[in-house]
């Protein structure tokens, strides 16, 4: 497949100050450093590329290697100031991670419009590789398809047939909504109540209450980060276990169960593209980043350091930092790593890899620290992401 896919609030260097010049690979972190995501990406993701970079020897095909990371504050326009910056004046070649749909959409346009390359690894939406695809960024970890199937297909499984919808108010929330709703339908199951709330929102109790007057036997909820630390602690202080309602949730993140504790969240199930207790090899990359930070890693962390390490051996491959010749050698790699299994980049740039159905342990099944999830099911990557044959890109 050819070409495959390919601050205004903080601007810094891993290695060296970011300044236009010739002869060198500069990798741009753009995400969420200061609010809502932070806490499940932000500054862990930066320390996982300069994870990367030390450990690809600082250099990539003999060509010294740069990190910039820019935070975009969750705001379009700030974000896409930075990436302008990035690509027209300090000669940033790729950007990484792209926490926030709203903001890696028009990002996605104009790293295609630059003809540089994007490693989105956190952003849900699947425009990039589908009705929007340019052959220039390549999606890493996950997508809708891939987490709300399986987390949907179990909670039916286990006999729970009604659902009740909580999303944030966002390009991500209309995506999630609709992909819960569309699982949920397509595999027997009703939609009781569906409610939106904003992006921060602090107090949920009209939205739970709501959940509780629908009469639905799960709420589903689709917010992450510092939003569903603040909704589960509500979930406990209104008491909607001890009524008959369960709690699912269609994304979670290592952090997301450090904030809110496995005594609350034991028992809930979740689809992830990866975790660090996963394998042998997972957990000794995990106990690195665990030195490095203090904490277990999320996926996030983990799939931009898988992404950015396959784009420095690509770089290796093709001898290049030539956009189009790096992504022609990326398709060509064999991506095996601790976070990819399975894995097959296809020709709309999405990266398939087996996916994961995840367990929180209970208190007393956690014997090593941050060790809170367990798997329950290995999903095929064949089975886990959409097939190419259902795809909207027109360059595959």
């Amino acid at each position: 497949m050819k070409s495959l896919l390919l601050g205004v609030a903080m601007l810094a260097a891993a290695s060296f100050t970011a300044r236009a010049q010739d002869n060198t690979v500069r990798i741009g972190v753009l995400n969420d450093q200061s609010s809502s995501f932070s806490a499940i990406g932000g500054t862990e993701v930066v320390r996982a590329v300069e994870l990367a970079i030390k450990d690809h020897g600082g250099k990539a095909a003999g060509i010294p290697v740069e990190l910039v990371i820019g935070d975009h504050q969750n705001k379009p326009e700030v974000g896409l100031a930075i990436a302008d910056d990035w690509l027209a004046r300090d000669k940033v070649d790729v950007i990484a991670d792209m926490t926030n749909s709203a903001i890696a959409l028009p990002v996605n346009k104009l790293i295609g419009a630059q003809g540089k390359v994007g490693l989105f690894v956190s952003p849900l939406t699947d425009r990039p590789t589908e009705e929007d695809c340019n052959g220039h960024v390549v999606a890493w970890a996950y997508d809708a398809d891939s987490t709300i199937r399986a987390t949907v297909k179990a909670l039916l499984a286990q006999g729970h047939t009604s659902f009740f919808i909580l999303s944030p108010d966002t390009e991500a929330g209309v995506i999630q909504e609709d992909a819960v709703a569309t699982a949920v339908a397509a595999h027997g199951g009703a939609v009781k109540g569906k409610r939106r709330a904003p992006l921060g929102t602090t107090d949920f109790s009209s939205q739970l209450a709501e959940a509780e007057a629908s009469g639905a036997e799960i709420v589903m909820m689709n917010i992450s980060g510092a939003d569903l630390v603040n909704a589960m602690k509500q979930v406990q202080n209104a008491g909607l276990r001890d009524k008959g309602m369960r709690i699912a949730v269609t994304f979670m993140h290592q952090a997301d169960v450090r904030s809110i504790g496995v005594e609350a969240m034991q028992g809930v199930r979740f689809a992830v593209p990866w975790f660090w207790g996963k394998d042998e090899a997972s957990r000794q990359w995990g106990r690195r980043m665990m030195a490095i930070t203090g904490h277990a890693p999320g996926w996030i962390a983990a799939g931009t350091y898988s992404a950015v390490t396959n784009y420095l051996n690509a770089i290796d491959k093709a001898g290049t930092d030539d956009s189009a010749k790096v992504l022609d050698a990326l398709d060509a790699l064999n991506v095996a790593d601790f976070f990819i299994a399975n894995g097959d980049l296809l020709p709309n740039g999405r990266m398939i890899h087996d996916m994961y159905l995840v367990e929180v342990k209970t208190p007393a099944e956690v014997t090593e620290k941050e060790d809170f999830l367990k798997l329950v099911e290995t999903v095929p990557a064949k089975q886990a992401f959409r097939p190419l044959s259902e795809s909207d890109c027109k360059l595959r």
